[in-house]
């Protein structure tokens, strides 16, 4: 009862009472929310992970340099990167319900515009747009969990959630490669996924209703808050070190779906209709194994080991995956790669244990590691853009990128072993 009260230490006494008898349990329309709020997300990121087996289409098509293809992955992290922080101050003040609504209804134009696209300016443009509305979002992470679920089920939510997403894209890595070429066009298959979103948004205004919140008066809870939010970032500086090894294995997971179909193709002979189901393996044993995040939350006290444990399994398939030229060989360690996300949805919720924090503290934590995230996915590709440019060698970018991201294990290192109440929530 203990870590109940301090996830929500940022209401009155009286206040946390209610909302404990409020969120024994969530609810089915929770879950709903909550669910299909992580399923926009993982539309927005499979338009930019899937953008590796865009990527050949379009370097024909628009005649990008391998320079220029970095950058428009890039310009996706760097904008999330530059946006989250401010935007979790500003936002986390909106009721998160509107904010996602708002969110949509923005983004949705732009990713039409993608799909018209006539050349490399215009296409940049467009995906900066559009996730610079999508990061409108990032502080709704943590305040729609607070706002609907149970404070014990933040991981188990997450968890499923984190299976969901990648469901969803083990069938879009998988299937995109036989979709562009049976369409024969990637600018059509974006239509598609403008369809996709436009559905959403009506299923999200059909579900998610504020006045259904188990948690009554929530924004008015947000606004009594006194003082900046901001001051957690250095009142609780384990937050940083969270982020750090984000940032790590966010570098290495771009750099790989942005580039591998292209390497795979150019200098090892595979074919893109393979190349998409074998980087599919990225996903395919998260969708079960995911579920375990929330176990792993409660059975793995020494948070060192929750953050160094897919950092190390982070480097060493990475660089594994760019040595081998077996399709068995690479099918296991792609699996590997992937099944170091398993930490995550525990990893996400180790800000709702630091002590005494309020809700939109979370919200400024969970952005700094958002931002963080957005760096390492940006500078991924963009650094594997570089180094093959100048070296000629697409390999050695990507190996280079691959093994500097081994610093993530030594980040993990300087996290407390213990953090607030893990070992009672």
């Amino acid at each position: 009862m203990l870590a109940h009260t301090r996830l929500i230490s940022g209401f009155s006494r009286p206040e946390v009472e209610i909302v404990r008898r409020e969120l024994g349990n969530t609810s089915f329309r929770g879950w709903a929310v909550l669910l299909l709020f992580r399923a926009q997300g993982s539309s927005v990121i499979l338009i930019s992970y899937t953008f590796g087996l865009f990527l050949p289409f379009i370097r024909e098509d628009l005649d990008i340099s391998p320079l220029e293809a970095g950058l428009l992955q890039g310009v996706w992290w760097v904008t999330a990167a530059i946006a989250s922080l401010p935007f979790g101050v500003w936002f986390s003040r909106i009721r998160p319900v509107l904010v996602v609504s708002l969110s949509l209804f923005l983004s949705i134009p732009f990713l039409f515009v993608q799909a018209f696209a006539t050349g490399f300016p215009i296409l940049l443009l467009a995906r900066f747009a559009f996730v610079g509305c999508h990061v409108m979002t990032v502080p709704a992470r943590t305040l729609l969990l607070q706002q609907w679920a149970a404070p014990r089920q933040f991981a188990q939510i997450n968890a499923v959630g984190l299976s969901q997403h990648s469901l969803m894209l083990a069938l879009a890595v998988s299937t995109s490669a036989i979709i562009i070429t049976g369409l024969g066009s990637w600018r059509m298959v974006y239509m598609i996924l403008g369809g996709m979103f436009i559905l959403q948004t009506s299923v999200w205004l059909l579900i998610a209703k504020e006045d259904e919140a188990p948690v009554e008066g929530f924004q008015s809870r947000l606004e009594e808050q006194e003082g900046t939010p901001l001051h957690a970032l250095y009142h609780y500086p384990q937050g940083w070190v969270i982020a750090v090894v984000m940032f790590f294995l966010s570098a290495t997971w771009t750099s790989l779906v942005t580039f591998l179909p292209t390497f795979w193709l150019e200098e090892r002979g595979v074919p893109l209709i393979l190349g998409g189901p074998l980087l599919g393996f990225l996903y395919y044993a998260l969708i079960p194994t995911a579920l375990l995040g929330g176990f792993l939350a409660k059975k793995i006290p020494n948070r060192k080991l929750l953050l160094g444990i897919p950092a190390l399994f982070n480097a060493l398939f990475g660089v594994g995956i760019i040595l081998s030229g077996d399709p068995v060989v690479l099918m296991f360690l792609i699996t590997g790669l992937g099944l170091a996300w398993v930490f995550t949805p525990a990893i996400n919720v180790l800000p709702f244990e630091f002590p005494d924090i309020s809700p939109r503290e979370v919200a400024v934590i969970s952005s700094l590691v958002v931002t963080f995230s957005a760096l390492g996915f940006a500078a991924g590709p963009t650094m594997v853009g570089i180094v093959a440019q100048s070296t000629g060698s697409l390999e050695t970018g990507l190996l280079t990128m691959c093994l500097l991201t081994a610093s993530g294990v030594l980040a993990a290192g300087l996290y407390p072993v213990r953090s607030g109440n893990a070992s009672e929530a």
